[in-house]
């Protein structure tokens, strides 16, 4: 309502004031979502697929190949470990007002 009162259009009251004010949200349920989402993504590859990290790592367990299991546990602990950093990142760049 104050970006109407002073005459500005939608869109600049969109991206001015409704999404600096929506961002902290935004960007702390992408930060959970993400860990959710790389968890969901390799048990389904377990599932339902022939190819994929969650794949390797099951096929690799069932052969008890403990050098190729422990590769992929390496690669999904290091995929789950970068992405709430990436998020971490994009937080302090987007939000440095805070």
């Amino acid at each position: 309502m104050m970006g109407q009162s002073f005459g500005l259009p939608t869109g600049a009251i969109v991206r001015r004031i409704v999404l600096p004010g929506a961002l902290p949200a935004i960007l702390s349920g992408f930060r959970v979502t993400v860990s959710i989402a790389i968890v969901l993504l390799v048990a389904a590859e377990m599932i339902g697929v022939e190819r994929g990290i969650g794949a390797f790592v099951l096929s690799a367990g069932n052969r008890y190949d403990t050098d190729a299991l422990m590769a992929g546990i390496v690669v999904l602990s290091a995929l789950g470990l970068a992405m709430p950093w990436v998020v971490g990142l994009l937080e302090r760049k987007l939000l440095g007002w805070r």
